[in-house]
């Protein structure tokens, strides 16, 4: 088989793993309340279970991205992948609300190999097609918060919560199949480097204004999705007392701007600058969630911004992704794994610190619009200021 066919193979089953382990997530959320019932827990387990999930990928993303520049990606990818599927398995048969946090927990360990196949895929392509492929990809893995709420709630509304995982399984299980077969087979193994000249690289970097400003540019725009996704059973099943139908209405509804970004990007790639896409995904991030913040006491408004939000969200993050892993002062391994260890730990923080905050004020859609609104503001004012640092940047 031809490589470039190989590759785009790999891409397939790269973006299927990836769908699973999100909807490993998108689908329990709906469940969460029928997770914190069974075991007596309380309602700040619901966003925590998120957080840890995230925290997993953070603790390991260093480690596995190390390991691979010795024992290589394929090894890390296939390894990696295999522990995510024992960890769901024994999710499904926690029998304490301890034990499913921590099988959480080391389910998102398996989430950092993402980022180390995502590295295999700009290292193979040029930016039209990097930047084309990866936003694909990229947004096609967050159609898991689109379909994983229907999915998860039909699945709990006539089965137990432990029936997610099963399903999960049997996504990620042909997964895992077609990246044992296509994860391009690596260089032979290169001597281990020392820790003192890797962590010199991530030292190297992390003084690197190019990437230190692209990685927080990411984080921002982020954010704002990450919060509604973990907050969602509390705001809108909790707080606002609706049922399971509504849920998933607000979440197709407010995500499905990230899919309409997607197809748009196969026509702006290459055709429009950089610096352009994210400007305009800027316009439309901030307005979406100033539109919510203004109309917090209309749920439906406050839906109607994050579609907006979504949009400018899906426009810019796959320039953005480029843009920092093109920077060619180290390999892009290094900057993967930086990046995605940064990602990682900036969300579970994130997200356990804003819960903390919508705790004290009661889960209101006030305090979730104004927190969201805090981090788009963050985020316009790094976006313009990458896409200005970026001004004369040209596809390649």
């Amino acid at each position: 088989m031809p490589l470039n066919r190989s590759l785009y193979y790999f891409a397939l089953f790269l973006v299927l793993y990836e769908l699973a382990t999100y909807l490993a997530n998108d689908m329990i959320l709906p469940g969460m309340v029928q997770v914190i019932h069974e075991f007596h827990a309380a309602n700040r387990y619901i966003a925590m279970s998120l957080s840890l999930f995230i925290l997993g990928n953070c603790t390991l993303i260093m480690i596995a991205g190390s390991l691979a520049e010795h024992y290589g990606k394929r090894l890390m990818i296939l390894l990696g992948s295999a522990s995510f599927l024992m960890f769901t398995l024994l999710l499904a048969y926690s029998h304490s609300i301890h034990s499913f946090m921590a099988w959480r927990y080391f389910e998102g360990c398996g989430l950092a190999v993402i980022t180390i196949g995502y590295g295999l895929i700009h290292s193979h392509f040029n930016d039209r097609k990097a930047v084309k492929l990866i936003s694909l990809m990229g947004n096609v893995s967050v159609l898991a918060p689109l379909i994983g709420p229907i999915l998860g709630t039909i699945i709990v509304s006539f089965c137990s919560w432990r029936a997610v995982f099963y399903f999960t399984l049997l996504l990620a299980i042909p997964a895992f199949i077609g990246l044992w077969r296509y994860t391009p087979r690596d260089c032979p193994p290169i001597p281990l480097p020392d820790k003192q000249p890797l962590f010199k690289q991530y030292a190297l970097l992390l003084r690197h204004k190019a990437f230190v400003q692209g990685t927080l540019c990411i984080i921002l725009i982020t954010m704002p999705l990450l919060l509604w996704i973990s907050q969602a059973p509390n705001l809108i099943l909790l707080t606002l007392k609706q049922n399971y139908l509504h849920y998933v209405l607000y979440q197709f509804i407010s995500i499905f701007g990230i899919c309409i970004a997607t197809f748009l990007m196969q026509s702006l790639a290459g055709n429009y600058s950089m610096s352009g896409i994210i400007k305009v995904g800027g316009y439309f991030l901030l307005s979406g969630l100033i539109f919510s913040t203004v109309f917090h006491a209309n749920i439906w408004l406050v839906v109607v911004g994050q579609f907006f939000y979504t949009l400018g969200l899906g426009l810019a993050n796959g320039c953005l992704y480029r843009l920092v892993l093109s920077i060619k002062i180290c390999s892009t391994n290094v900057l993967s794994t930086l990046l995605g260890f940064s990602q990682s730990l900036c969300y579970a923080l994130g997200i356990a610190l804003c819960n903390s905050f919508l705790q004290y004020w009661q889960y209101s859609v006030l305090s979730f619009t104004l927190m969201t609104l805090l981090f788009g503001c963050c985020a316009f004012y790094m976006m313009r200021k990458t896409a200005t640092f970026y001004q004369q940047r040209q596809w390649e």
